[in-house]
C-alpha cells in the first residue's frame, strides 16, 4: 500500500431484524350501533280524584259590587286628579299624586286641554273645565 492510501474497513452488511417493540393492544371502541336500545318514556302519573258533592249553599244576597266605569288610564287619571282639585293644580302635585313621568303627564295635559276636558287657571296650573 501505499504511504497516502488509509486503510478502508470492511463495511459489513447487517440485516434488519424486526424488533420486538411493546405495542399496546388496541382499544375496543365503543360504535354506535343501528339497533339502539329504546328506553320506556315514563308518563306522569295522573291520579284520578273523585269529584266531592257540593253542599248546597244557602241562598245569600249579596250587595251589588261597584262596576268600575272603565280601566285606569293615563288620561283618566290626570282627570280625576285634576277635577279634585277646588282651585287648580300645578303639574309638580299631578306629578306626585299620579306617579307618572313628566313626559307623559304632558302629553296628557296636552290632549285633555285639546279636548276641553280642563282648562289653564295660569301658566302651570290646571282646573277642570265647567263643559267638561
Amino acid at each position: 500500500m501505499m504511504k497516502n492510501q488509509k486503510k478502508v474497513n470492511p463495511v459489513k452488511k447487517t440485516v434488519a431484524t424486526k424488533s420486538k417493540k411493546a405495542v399496546a393492544p388496541k382499544k375496543k371502541v365503543a360504535v354506535a350501533s343501528k339497533a339502539v336500545k329504546k328506553t320506556a318514556v315514563k308518563k306522569p302519573v295522573v291520579k284520578k280524584t273523585t269529584a266531592k258533592p257540593v253542599k248546597a249553599a244557602k241562598a245569600k244576597v249579596a250587595a251589588p259590587k261597584k262596576q268600575s266605569a272603565a280601566p285606569v288610564t293615563i288620561l283618566g287619571s290626570v282627570l280625576t286628579t285634576v277635577k279634585r282639585s277646588k282651585n287648580g293644580i300645578s303639574i309638580a302635585k299631578i306629578k306626585e299624586k299620579t306617579g307618572l313621568e313628566q313626559r307623559q303627564l304632558s302629553n296628557a295635559l296636552y290632549k285633555l286641554l285639546k279636548n276641553g276636558k280642563v282648562a289653564l287657571k295660569e301658566r302651570g296650573v290646571y282646573i277642570a273645565s265647567i263643559t267638561g
